[in-house]
């Protein structure tokens, strides 16, 4: 009887027993077609690795040869094989937190529209209709404040700086 290998151990402990042996006869014995068919394949390559070597080696010796005269290029050539990398990467980057922000925004977009629609639906059309009217005309009442706020600030820097006087109709300022 052969000595369990590691494969066979951690077949045993976590797959049930009827499992393990199928795995085990039919794909892992040294006899079954899965075993045979890696065999050829290993065999195959064998002959190819053995067949190009020679005809490979010249021009690997040459090439060697080469890069041992220019030791500057192969520095310059690695450099910017190094950089091309990490360009490579950083798209790689980029494009994985393009895609998930897209995601997240989307997603958070059709909450926001479920849950105007939930709002909507329970609270009614006209009902809603008239939320969003206070709501909207709150929201213009802030942005007036922000609006007068920035511009007295703006007159204040102006004045600090001695630029300008204050601002009037001659000055082309905008009606508040």
């Amino acid at each position: 009887m052969e000595s369990p290998t590691l494969a066979t151990h951690l077949l045993s402990t976590l797959l049930p027993p009827e499992l393990a042996e199928s795995i085990q006869k039919h794909i892992l014995h040294p006899g079954s077609p899965v075993q045979v068919i890696v065999q050829n394949v290993l065999v195959q390559a064998q002959n190819l690795v053995d067949t190009a070597a020679p005809l490979l080696e010249p021009l690997f010796d040459r090439i060697m040869i080469a890069l041992a005269e220019n030791q500057g290029l192969v520095g310059v050539v690695a450099s910017l094989a190094v950089l091309a990398t990490v360009l490579v990467v950083l798209n790689w980057i980029r494009r994985l937190l393009m895609w998930w922000t897209r995601l997240a925004m989307r997603v958070a977009m059709w909450a926001v529209l479920f849950a105007i629609g939930a709002w909507i639906w329970e609270r009614g059309v006209f009902d809603s209709a008239r939320d969003m009217a206070v709501v909207g005309g709150k929201i213009v009442g802030y942005l007036a404040v922000i609006k007068d706020v920035w511009l007295q600030e703006y007159d204040r820097y102006e004045a600090q700086q001695g630029m300008a006087g204050p601002r009037g109709a001659a000055s082309g300022q905008r009606s508040r």
